[in-house]
């Protein structure tokens, strides 16, 4: 009876070391591959992202405060409680890119423009339905000046808003913006109506 339990513990124990060692092998990949992915030099290796990636050098968001931000920045929900964001982000948007790269001709930043209002939509959706974590990672208790500001910021408490929602067009060439709430319950793109300041 004792060398049945010796031998039950050795194979079960083996086991146990076995299933150990896969499971921190499967999660050094996971959050190997995320690190990877998420690295500008990984974006920009398709070459319509260099693109954009020169828009952001010229943007007021570059080199602000000592800052560098990378496509992670805005693109990739950062940190562990935002992992999950980050993993469907490469999987969902990621894989939409990599066909969109395959299925459209983007040799020309001419050619790339005709695609850049969906592209910009697409990101504008994720950041709502993020509620703009990527903005809040850096913008923490912001200070909105003048009064205008301040009822506008308040938009976030009482209608929903998030910070995509009025700060559209800050990094990258300017389109049109998109009416993100119309947007989500259609569940198609939605421009917002022209005012007179536009």
């Amino acid at each position: 009876m004792a060398g049945k339990i010796r031998q039950y513990l050795s194979l079960s124990g083996g086991a146990l070391l076995l299933g150990a060692v896969l499971m921190v092998g499967a999660i050094a990949v996971v959050f190997g591959g995320e690190h990877a992915l998420s690295r500008t030099e990984f974006c920009v290796s398709c070459h319509s992202q260099t693109y954009p990636y020169e828009e952001l050098k010229k943007s007021s968001h570059y080199g602000a405060l000592g800052a560098d931000p990378g496509c992670k920045d805005c693109h990739v929900p950062q940190g562990l409680g935002n992992f999950h964001l980050a993993l469907w982000t490469h999987m969902y948007d990621g894989t939409r890119a990599v066909l969109a790269e395959m299925k459209y001709d983007y040799s020309t930043v001419e050619k790339f423009n005709e695609r850049r209002q969906i592209m910009a939509h697409y990101a504008r959706m994720s950041l709502k339905n993020w509620d703009s974590v990527t903005c809040r990672d850096c913008h923490k208790n912001t200070k909105p000046p003048g009064a205008s500001a301040k009822a506008a910021h308040m938009k976030m408490e009482t209608e929903g808003a998030t910070c995509i929602d009025c700060h559209q067009n800050l990094v990258h060439k300017k389109v049109p913006e998109s009416d993100l709430n119309a947007s989500k319950a259609q569940g198609t793109m939605v421009l917002k109506e022209a005012t007179e300041k536009d």
